[in-house]
């Protein structure tokens, strides 16, 4: 798309991290080859599907968490590939967020994490200048108790509107509710398996390489929704 030649994955899940996910150098190359610009790391954290053991004292629980990430940057350091830091956190009843522009040393700063609520959990975040999205609302599923956005959607950045994991109508009734409550919309695979990688993301005016730009992009709405080859534009 003119304009906007910089496509990114905005939710991807690595093994050994998350639960499902796959190698990291998987999702890298099939996104390179399907001409992405790079990507988000998104693993389930703490209160998620992580596979990291929750035994480990708070400081070594985040530097196991980080290590899919280093792999990432250290296997697309020479490819022109760039790979971001984020995480997908269950907050309550199944459902869960997305974070942006945040470092694995805040994780590692807030404990509190563990336990606190959507508005505080929100409120640490943007004090680090980082932003936090509802993953797939209206997501039905086993584990999800209550398949609704989250009452205190004010304190949220936006929503994942187009999630290709989800459904269709699932799909379309987030994208109703980002309007009717004017929330910012992204997109993302919700990949696991590298074959699902790049079904999702965002076209950016400019090249994403680190936390700050991508803050920027997302809070000036600097992009546009990519849903897979078609490349539908949602905002």
């Amino acid at each position: 798309m003119n304009g906007y030649p910089y496509k990114y994955e905005m939710h991807l899940h690595t093994c050994p991290c998350s639960g499902g996910g796959d190698d990291v150098e998987k999702h890298i190359d099939t996104l390179m080859e399907k001409g992405f610009s790079g990507m988000v790391i998104t693993n389930h954290f703490f209160r998620g599907d992580t596979r990291i053991d929750r035994e480990l004292p708070w400081e070594a629980f985040v530097a196991e968490y980080e290590k899919d990430f280093e792999r990432a940057k250290a296997y697309a350091k020479d490819k022109d590939f760039d790979v971001l830091f984020g995480i997908e956190e269950h907050i309550s009843d199944g459902n869960e967020v997305l974070v942006y522009g945040i470092t694995p040393a805040f994780l590692a700063a807030h404990p509190e994490l563990k336990t606190v609520g959507l508005r505080e959990y929100a409120q640490l975040v943007h004090a680090a200048g980082g932003l936090v999205y509802q993953s797939h609302p209206f997501r039905e599923r086993w584990y999800i108790a209550h398949p609704l956005p989250f009452d205190d959607v004010e304190i949220l950045d936006g929503v994942e509107g187009y999630n290709a994991a989800n459904e269709p109508r699932q799909n379309e009734q987030a994208l109703a509710f980002a309007s009717e409550k004017g929330l910012k919309v992204i997109a993302g695979s919700d990949a696991h398996g590298y074959t699902t990688s790049g079904r999702a993301g965002i076209r950016s005016s400019v090249r994403i390489r680190d936390n700050q730009t991508l803050v920027r992009v997302l809070g000036e709405e600097k992009y546009r929704v990519y849903k897979g080859e078609q490349d539908v534009d949602c905002m």
